[in-house]
């Protein structure tokens, strides 16, 4: 055993070996290009690539992180065991999770989220995106986001023996020919044979062929796998390494932006570059955009950089000592996160292997990872999950039209950060929000938690419509340190009974599913003894199984009319400027129910068709 334990120790060792020196074509002060783009993740080098099909645009590509090319990022099982593109940012105590702190999860590396995320791949309701087109963003709704979804994606169909061994549905029809790559694995524990067959037996939750197409009930997903290398397609795979030659294009790395440039051409301020500073360099350098400056920093840093740069609230930038340019309240404001509780059950009588097989037995762990380098076959290949349920509300609790008068009857300030006074935009802003979510909330065609279907006793679930809302702030003393990140997860009391509610629907699908009473389930965490909303809570914060986060941090910089709080209109110009806009998750005025990157390509691929008008 102990030997089985060393091998598998010194080829993950391998795996994780230092960074691949980072190639990034050197990029000159004082250059100028057509456009500047702030962020080497997800967005920007979508954006990247379809501003450079024209090779008469020269763009330039800042990436705070470097170039991951090791074999750990790409295997599916270790998805997210490369710790080191992430930022090393904590948030601040949470004022409603008993003021303690959680990692802010932030990729720093070329490619950005999609480089260290569990490669879920699915997207939200066509009635989640029907309320960003119904908050004042025309075009934004499903009809105007559709054709983005389907331009990215290419779906790899499983084989038919698999199909048939598990029960595979999909529609290879709804996805597209694009450069992202996604499949599901051949590989699953054998009981998610059991884990499917329990919830086509609720038949209150829809069984659906294919999630992309609809995704609200249970279904298949897949994942950012290419099921040709059986490796993790990531936007840098996707967009960047084919293109990568293209002489109007550049990408700096490990180059951090301190500050967006600004020149005050009558009433707006215009953007003209950004000053940024390579690691290891004493001195800034200067970056020239003949067109336009674009933000695609992510939810977190893009707020924080427009603030830095005197765009965002003038009492957090005067009480950090920065100049006001332009006072813009949302900017920071409208942060939001699908809260997650990792729900879990003790089960008896499982099939050989299961998800704990892997933690417990070293033998098979040391076999796995010789299989994978060897053959690319066998649990390698499989990131751990392809089932998911999004059920609508009204079939996880009979109070679903309770709860929602309970929000419509509150008053709103209470439950909101002190920036959202009486009278504010901000306020005015999620007035209009919480009015789509009420709707939502007693909707066929919408989910209010997400519910990981598992082959063993895990039963994780996530809030997918919280009505509590975070702040990004300077931090006062060091304005261009790590920004202040207070997600006030639960500050409004409706999100604990929804959560609540989700975890009385996970224990009531275990306990009366036959097709799970084989495996005699029985509550571990938070425990049958928790029974009120309160014990709940109090429990899953008790065993540290609640996290105010699912690493899918959105909003910051909200897409809304100015008179809502927004940031940026619909062709995401921020406001009061000239020249400067924003592609990212930041943008997104309330949080699909889904894993959020799909949600962003297509965001940077319509973002790409705006920019160049077509």
């Amino acid at each position: 055993m102990a030997a089985s334990r060393n091998l598998r120790v010194v080829f993950v060792a391998f795996l994780f070996t230092a960074l691949a020196a980072n190639a990034s074509i050197a990029a000159k002060q004082n250059e100028t290009y057509d456009y500047v783009i702030v962020g080497g993740g997800t967005s920007g080098l979508v954006i990247a690539n379809r501003l450079t099909e024209n090779k008469d645009v020269t763009v330039l590509v800042i990436e705070n992180g470097g170039i991951d090319d090791r074999p750990a990022t790409k295997i599916p099982a270790l998805a997210q065991a490369n710790t080191e593109n992430y930022y090393p940012l904590q948030s601040a105590p949470e004022p409603f999770m008993r003021n303690r702190t959680w990692r802010v999860s932030v990729g720093n590396v070329v490619g950005g989220g999609t480089v260290i995320n569990g490669m879920q791949f699915d997207r939200g309701a066509d009635a989640d995106y029907d309320a960003w087109e119904e908050l004042g963003n025309p075009g934004w709704g499903w009809k105007g986001l559709q054709k983005y979804f389907t331009k990215f994606v290419t779906f790899q169909a499983p084989s038919k023996e698999v199909t048939k061994k598990f029960n595979i549905t999909y529609d290879k029809s709804v996805y597209g020919n694009g450069p992202v790559k996604v499949s599901i694995p051949s590989f699953h524990f054998p009981d998610l044979k059991d884990a499917l067959r329990s919830w086509k037996e609720d038949e209150d939750v829809p069984y659906e062929v294919e999630g992309y197409k609809r995704p609200v009930g249970v279904f298949w997903t897949p994942n950012t796998i290419d099921n040709t290398t059986k490796e993790r397609c990531s936007a840098k795979t996707a967009y960047y390494d084919p293109i990568k030659s293209r002489p109007n294009l550049r990408l700096l790395t490990n180059t951090h932006v301190d500050q967006i440039l600004f020149e005050d051409k009558g009433k707006k301020l215009t953007a003209i570059g950004v000053k940024a500073t390579t690691s290891g360099s004493s001195s800034p350098a200067s970056f020239y955009a003949r067109r336009e400056v674009i933000l695609a920093a992510g939810a977190i840093f893009t707020p924080h950089l427009l603030m830095a740069s005197g765009v965002g609230p003038a009492k957090v930038l005067s009480a950090a000592n920065v100049s006001v340019k332009y006072n813009l309240p949302g900017v920071g404001a409208n942060l939001q996160d699908h809260p997650a509780l990792y729900m879990a059950f003790n089960v008896s009588n499982l099939s050989f292997p299961n998800p704990s097989t892997r933690r417990t037995n070293a033998t098979y762990e040391a076999a796995a990872a010789a299989e994978y380098a060897a053959n690319k076959t066998g649990p390698y290949t499989s990131a751990g999950n392809n089932m998911l349920a999004f059920p609508p509300f009204k079939y996880v609790s009979e109070k679903y039209e309770a709860i929602k008068s309970a929000f419509l009857n509150q008053d709103a300030a209470s439950f909101l950060p002190d920036s959202y006074s009486k009278g504010s935009t901000l306020l005015n802003g999620f007035l209009e929000q919480r009015k789509i979510l009420a709707s939502r909330y007693l909707s066929s065609d919408a989910a209010v938690s997400e519910h990981i279907v598992n082959a063993g006793g895990g039963a994780t679930l996530a809030l997918q419509k919280p009505l509590s809302r975070g702040t990004i702030t300077l931090n006062s003393t060091h304005p261009h340190a790590f920004p202040i990140v207070v997600r006030n997860a639960f500050q409004n009391p409706v999100d604990k009974a929804v959560l609540a509610e989700a975890v009385r629907f996970n224990r009531r699908h275990y306990t009366n599913a036959p097709s799970l009473r084989k495996f005699s389930p029985v509550e571990n965490v938070p425990g049958a003894e928790a029974v009120t909303d309160d014990d709940i809570f109090e429990a899953s914060m008790e065993k540290a199984i609640l996290n105010p986060s699912f690493a899918h941090s959105s909003g910051g910089c909200s897409m809304m009319p100015l008179e809502f709080g927004g940031c940026v209109d619909h062709e995401l110009k921020v406001y009061g400027t000239k020249g400067l806009r924003v592609v990212d998750a930041s943008i997104m005025p309330l949080i699909p129910a889904q894993h959020l990157q799909a949600t962003v390509y297509a965001v940077a691929e319509k973002a790409a068709d705006i920019i160049k008008g077509t």
